[in-house]
């Protein structure tokens, strides 16, 4: 097959789509907003002058440009194009005229863009109406998205490569008396951090636990995090690690005794995927799209969202259950290759693509 992506050519989902089916040999294509080479694609950039982390007002410019997009899809004559993210890439494909395309939903496009203006909201919905088919990474985001459009949504979960993430990454010694904890995530208010390291504070002031805690990533509050860790006196504990490579993340994941993903609004916990495919349990905040991306009592705790007093109690909790701690651990592994294997998602979406081009 010819595919066509229209999406930012920068973002790491879209290099993951394009490697993926370049090995699998189909031709790809990237129609994109933002100038990204992309080794495994052919990257077809149209330059509206426009920074995609800038001024809203000026992103209307992505409205605009329709007529290129439709003149670069009928240079290439693709079989399928999937456009990404319903909002920019996905209205500027209502716009553009293409007839027979996948909006794939990702996100923020749908939980937090709607929630800016009613304009904002009746963008989204123009958006979902007009693309003919309908992907998103999880059923809670679907669910989500229904609130706006009335539509049938394939459901498109992201795949983890199981032999990066992997408990043979794990290269801590049996016999370290240290209990590491941590996350690898953004830092700011979406992903919960504070509550992470509240919850260390309380663990640390009312146990003997040798605890120790390692924050992976980076983002606009992380100053704010940094200043926090040392009001609640456990800067001695916390290794910040900020932005870290996939390789780098599966040997913090592995080499971690708990994870911890207490987001307080996410789509899918792919982070979560991550860390049990490394043996790793982990404690969840009761989202849809966390407890979507593990098995709740079986390979991940549950807590209430903005509870930190929650989150302290599972770390005791897996402390000194050290069986079951492991026991969770081997689960998850199990689960999330059952369900959230790299090449088996991929291979799902390629179906639904066969599917489609036959519909066509």
């Amino acid at each position: 097959m010819r595919i066509c992506f229209v999406g930012p050519s920068e973002s790491s989902h879209i290099i993951k789509w394009c490697d993926w089916f370049n090995n699998q040999g189909h031709e790809v294509h990237v129609i994109s907003f933002t100038n990204h080479k992309i080794d495994s694609a052919n990257v077809h950039t149209i330059n509206i002058g426009v920074d995609p982390n800038g001024n809203e007002l000026q992103k209307i410019k992505y409205m605009l440009t329709g007529k290129k997009i439709k003149k670069i899809v009928e240079e290439i004559k693709p079989d399928v194009i999937n456009a990404h993210y319903a909002t920019s890439y996905g209205v500027a494909m209502a716009l553009s005229g293409v007839k027979n395309y996948v909006l794939s939903i990702w996100g923020s496009d749908i939980f937090e863009f709607p929630q800016k203006s009613p304009l904002h909201k009746a963008l989204l919905k123009f958006s979902l109406k007009n693309a003919p088919y309908l992907f998103s990474t999880s059923r809670a985001m679907s669910d989500e998205a229904r609130k706006y459009v009335n539509r049938k949504f394939y459901i498109t979960p992201f795949g983890v490569d199981m032999d990066l993430f992997s408990p043979i990454k794990r290269t801590r010694s049996n016999s370290d008396d240290t209990f590491i904890i941590g996350t690898v995530k953004g830092l700011n208010d979406n992903y919960g951090i504070k509550y992470i390291l509240m919850a260390a504070s309380e663990v640390v002031n009312n146990t003997q636990i040798n605890l120790k805690l390692r924050i992976a990533g980076k983002g606009d509050k992380e100053q704010e995090y940094r200043d926090l860790a040392k009001e609640l006196g456990i800067d001695d504990i916390t290794n910040w690690l900020g932005y870290i490579s996939q390789e780098q993340a599966a040997i913090e994941w592995a080499n971690m005794d708990l994870a911890v993903i207490p987001s307080i609004n996410e789509s899918f916990g792919v982070s979560a995927v991550e860390a049990q495919a490394c043996g790793t349990p982990v404690i969840i905040s009761d989202i849809p799209g966390l407890m979507e991306a593990t098995d709740p009592g079986k390979s991940s705790i549950v807590v209430n969202r903005k509870d930190h007093h929650q989150i302290a109690e599972a770390i005791k909790d897996m402390y000194y259950n050290n069986e079951k701690r492991l026991e969770m651990g081997a689960y998850g592994r199990r689960f999330a290759i059952h369900n959230y294997e790299l090449n088996r998602c991929f291979k799902k979406i390629e179906n639904y693509y066969e599917k489609i081009l036959e519909r066509k």
